[in-house]
């Protein structure tokens, strides 16, 4: 629903004011559950209203106002027919069904045994409730806006100025803290009460838990912009225009103070006394509990405004006619800093964009460590943190570290608990901004053809990428990590190697163990998986633009461009993993941007058929009036590249819980044949095949026994660490996807009724000859399927070698006679590589309209 109303108060006076509504709403029977009985409402809506005023005070002065306000709304909530107690569950008290996920509902179709199925690799899992962050959450946004403006002509001079003001209000409402999160490893486990936890370690499925605290978040933020400009007119062919702007992105801050922050120079740790001087995390000022003193509402230290300065000129030179030229160069600030940033990247069950309501420490994680009909036991839960004492027993000193417990586990009766996940906003970041460049040259030979040609550029800096900064670092005996300390640590692995004695420790990293990786973190008791969004990134654009226009004139429009371009960057838009090689390097990361299409054609087309003259009255209606028009776009596919997070490249630092990189797969890897990668190009690709040879990638060879903080060889067993590997070397997105066209096309006929009534039927084919333009294939594959620890499979599947072998049981031990031979990683890999699953656009699609005017 819309509406205007535009009323003229004088000559020099005009009012204007717009509103518009919208509701969406969608039911989905399976958008979380796999079983019927829990459908999905997505709420959706938005509402504008917008009152303008435009004033002519003197006959070369104007005056503009605007006043704005906005509202978005979705909120996902899931039905239930079942409560928890209908089925004799008391999670808390809760009234919403838990989360039920079993991993390997239907594993028994393949039976472990260490040639077919190593730890029970296969089989489908089966979510029963809400599965997901999006359960029971959504977002209400409101915006409000105001503006002035005011033009002054004064001779040659046209000088603007203004300001902007924006005022937004983000509230998040998440009702994930009311739900119970209730795991298994496989269906008999489900139907024996089995829960994943503590007391129960599951393969491949995570611990059972609850969460408890305020889920809820109310940000703010102001925007401020003001600028001035002059446009001299410095000859009669040649304009010049110059203007400043400043702009000012107000961070974020929370109406509650629920916000906290990282400031690595006050983190302070000793390793000899395992101790700490301070966690280094600090809490909004505005907090109205306990706020940390200094630090702002926003947390944020870095400058959040600048200059931007504009220029630019139009000139038509005399010695050619109908020739114009124009020329410029800005600067454009962007917000850097959104809410999803504060969430980790993944892991730890609080991840994704609503991942920062559920994070510590104003919500704490429980886990279940009693029976599937009371999974947490009969009390209250433990509440979170009311002081900062409280926060810094959530994170572990290395002996609790390595015994899986923090001081508020120990003092609850808790136990399996890791290090504590952080994710936000770098506090020392400054504003992302572009400076962008243009020559345009633009040419009119005739009266209905317009030539253009123009060169585009643009330079991005200070963008914002997540950033694992506390990415394990490598311990050898000649720099170990917690030097000096009980804890030290000569050597680094993050698998658990079985027979090598000294990989006897496994610190928990997103859940589960994963070698001594923990205690090589720079900042000791927080997550590895921990990160910083950082401006840091850079990225550039380059293009050669070419249009030519063919105004109307004896019934035909055409309109034809050729975008010839390249654009480059570290990290493509806003994302929740860093994707490439070393994340510490982001520079190893910069290649093609994952939309850049090399080559883009469109051209557009209207044609009106010629008339009789002098027709009778039915010829006049059947053939008079006819059209057609049409909208043709041929383009270069998309860049990708091959990743993998099972823990087949970087392993050192994650194993297999690596939550907030995508790394990259190489060309040539461990286990790789020399053959091309490629088994078709980019045009006349055949989706039945794939277009990649997996056979051509494998993981990162991994480092020799004894070398980079490796641990050589046991002394006793004979037992190797094969598994342990860094990154890659390949560069990101070296692959494009199908190149991509489509044609739509259209018939149209006008009929004339009388003089006040008209009729247009038109017929429109969408995608007129079905033809299918390709995504790019599949990219995501796996060399440690069911991220085992470590990843060991069948020698005659394997990439490389490894002295460990499978017992009759399927379990993997040293090196002993009459075992099967296993060998490191699987390959090829799982997960369809270069398999083309999806199509862009639709099929074929007609649809026909008529139209009255009058």
């Amino acid at each position: 629903m819309n509406g205007n109303i535009d009323y003229i108060f004088g000559p020099k006076d005009r009012f204007a004011a717009k509103y518009y509504y919208q509701r969406d709403p969608n039911v989905s029977p399976f958008a979380e559950s796999q079983v019927l009985g829990f459908p999905q409402t997505l709420h959706a809506g938005s509402q504008v209203v917008s009152l303008s005023n435009t004033t002519i005070l003197t006959p070369n002065l104007s005056w503009d106002q605007r006043v704005g306000f906005l509202r978005e709304a979705a909120f996902a909530n899931t039905a239930q027919s079942l409560s928890p107690s209908d089925v004799g569950i008391n999670a808390f008290g809760t009234n919403l069904f838990p989360t039920i996920n079993i991993h390997l509902a239907d594993a028994n179709i393949f039976p472990s045994n260490p040639t077919i199925n190593p730890n029970n690799l296969f089989g489908n899992s089966l979510a029963i409730g809400p599965i997901d962050n999006f359960a029971h959450a959504g977002l209400f946004q409101n915006t409000f806006e105001g503006a002035s403006n005011l033009n002054w002509v004064h001779g040659r001079h046209t000088i603007s100025t203004g300001f902007n003001w924006d005022y937004i209000q983000l509230n998040i409402l998440n009702k994930n803290n009311q739900d119970a999160n209730l795991t298994f490893e496989d269906f008999p486990g489900f139907l024996q009460g089995q829960l994943c936890g503590p007391n129960n370690s599951c393969f491949g499925q995570g611990a059972s838990f609850f969460l408890n605290g305020a889920s809820n978040r109310y940000y703010r933020a102001q925007q401020v912009g003001v600028y001035v400009q002059d446009s001299f007119k410095v000859r009669s062919n040649l304009t010049v225009t110059v203007g400043v702007r400043w702009d000012w992105d107000g961070p974020l801050y929370e109406k509650n103070g629920l916000l906290t922050n990282f400031y690595p120079q006050n983190y302070s740790y000793d390793p000899v006394g395992d101790v700490y001087n301070n966690i280094g995390l600090v809490v909004a000022g505005n907090n109205k509990v306990f706020p940390t003193k200094g630090v702002s509402n926003s947390t944020l230290t870095g400058r959040q405004w600048g200059f931007g300065p504009r220029i630019g000129a139009v000139w038509s030179p005399s010695f050619l006619k109908n020739f114009v030229i124009r020329a410029g160069f800005g600067m454009y600030y962007d917000r850097g800093e959104f809410f999803t940033e504060f969430s980790p990247g993944a892991g730890g069950d609080i991840s994704g964009p609503f991942g920062v309501t559920l994070a510590p420490p104003f919500v704490v994680q429980i886990p279940a460590t009693g029976s599937f009909s009371s999974p947490f036991g009969s009390g209250a839960p433990p509440p979170p943190p009311t002081g900062l004492a409280g926060v810094a027993a959530l994170v572990p000193n290395a002996a609790q570290l390595i015994a899986g417990t923090t001081t508020f586990c120990s003092n609850n009766g808790l136990s399996g608990c890791g290090p504590f996940f952080f994710g936000g906003y770098d506090p020392k970041n400054k504003l992302p901004y572009s400076e962008n460049w243009n020559l345009d040259l633009q040419w009119q030979p005739f009266n209905t053809i317009l030539v253009n040609v123009a060169y585009i550029g643009n330079h991005g800096v200070h963008l914002v990428m997540p950033i694992p900064f506390n990415q394990a670092r490598i311990a050898t005996p000649q720099n170990p990590t917690l030097k000096g300390g009980p804890n030290q640590q000569n050597f680094s692995y993050a698998y658990n190697t079985p027979g090598v004695a000294v990989e006897s420790l496994s610190t928990i990293v997103a859940g589960f163990g994963q070698g001594n990786i923990d205690l090589r973190v720079p900042f000791t008791g927080y997550e590895a998986n921990s990160d910083f969004n950082e401006a840091v990134g850079v990225s550039s654009y380059h293009a050669l633009q070419v249009g030519v226009t063919k105004r109307l004139s004896h019934g035909l429009l055409v309109t034809g461009s050729y975008t010839w371009s390249h654009t480059l960057d570290e990290q493509s838009a806003l994302g929740l993993f860093y994707n490439g090689n070393d994340p510490l390097n982001p520079r190893s990361a910069y290649g093609n941007s994952d939309f850049d299409r090399t080559h883009v054609f469109i051209i557009s087309y209207q044609y009106t058929f010629p008339t009789l003259s002098h027709p009778s009255a039915f010829v006049k209606h059947m053939v008079n009036g006819w059209g057609i028009g049409g909208i043709t776009v041929l383009q270069s596919g998309q860049p990708y590249s091959v990743i993998d997070f099972s823990g087949s490249v970087g392993s050192i630092f994650w194993g297999t819980q690596d939550f907030i990189t995508n790394p990259i797969v190489p060309v040539g890897g461990l286990g790789s044949q020399k053959v091309s990668p490629f088994l078709q190009g980019t045009t006349g690709v055949n989706a039945g095949k794939p277009v990649l040879n997996a056979l051509a990638f494998g993981p990162a060879v991994p480092f020799a026994p004894g070398t980079n903080g490796v641990p050589p060889c046991d002394p006793v067993t004979g037992a190797c660490d094969n598994f342990e590997n860094g990154y890659g070397a390949g560069g990101r997105n070296i692959f494009r996807g199908p190149f991509q066209s489509r044609f739509d096309f259209s018939v149209f006929k006008n009929f004339k009724l009388t003089e006040r009534f008209h009729l247009k039927y038109d017929a429109q084919f969408f995608n007129i000859f079905n033809h299918p333009s390709f995504d790019t294939p599949n990219n995501n594959v796996r060399f440690a399927p069911g991220f085992p620890n470590p990843p060991a499979f069948p020698a005659k599947n394997s990439c490389g070698p490894s002295n460990l072998v499978f017992d009759s049981g399927g379990n993997l031990s040293p090196p002993t006679p009459g075992g099967a031979p296993a060998g490191a990683f699987q390959c090829p890999p799982s997960g369809q590589l270069g398999v083309i699953l999806h199509t862009v656009g639709s099929p074929r699609f007609i649809q026909m309209a008529l139209h009255l005017t009058f």
